[in-house]
Order: C-alpha cells, then sequence, then structure tokens
C-alpha cells in the first residue's frame, strides 16, 4: 500500500519456528486512519503451504469492514475458507491474493 501512497504506518513481524515453519503479521494504518492486519502461518515441511490466514480491515473507529479468514466456526460453516462482512453475514470466499486484498482495501479509502 506504500506504492499506492495511502499507507501512514507498516509494521511487519515473522517469527521463524522449528520444522520450516513460520507466523507471518502485518499491520497497515492508512492515511484515513483505517487499518489491515494479516496474519499468515506458513508450513513449509513438505512445500510451502498457508496453514491458517487472516486478513482484518477495520475503519479508523475499530469497526470491521471485512475479515478473511479459514478460522473453524460453531456452528460450522459450509466452507472452510470465508469473509466476515461489515453486517456480521459470513460468505464463503476463498483467500484472495496480497495484490487482490490491496486492491479490495483501496476501494473503500
Amino acid at each position: 500500500m506504500d506504492l499506492y501512497g495511502f499507507a501512514d504506518v507498516i509494521d511487519i513481524q515473522e517469527e521463524l519456528r522449528a520444522g520450516k515453519q513460520a507466523v507471518i503479521q502485518a499491520s497497515v494504518v492508512l492515511v484515513d486512519g483505517s487499518s489491515l492486519h494479516v496474519r499468515e502461518y506458513i508450513d513449509a515441511a513438505y512445500g510451502i503451504k498457508k496453514v491458517s490466514y487472516g486478513y482484518h480491515y477495520q475503519d479508523r473507529h475499530g469497526k470491521l469492514v471485512f475479515r478473511y479468514d479459514n478460522a473453524r466456526h460453531k456452528p460450522a460453516l459450509k466452507s472452510k475458507e470465508h469473509k466476515h462482512l461489515s453486517d456480521n453475514s459470513i460468505v464463503e470466499a476463498a483467500a484472495p491474493s496480497i495484490s487482490e486484498l490491496v486492491e479490495e482495501v483501496v476501494s473503500f479509502l
């Protein structure tokens, strides 16, 4: 998002773990005060596999705009991959690429 000129603050953290695993987290505060929080848990023991993820975008007041994740829910959802919307609904949705995620966030600015 910095390439677009919309990022005010970018914080990226990575944690390498035993067994060729890693956790990557990033927080981006945008010029309008909204923020994007990215978390991915990667396992590279037998090829690169994204085990879990969460892409959470909220407005400057902390209200959810959308969140993609593959967390389990009770009751169970039809699809492991889904998207939470600002109206509290949840829809089936595959994980977007980082480029697609950035484009979606920018569309709200």
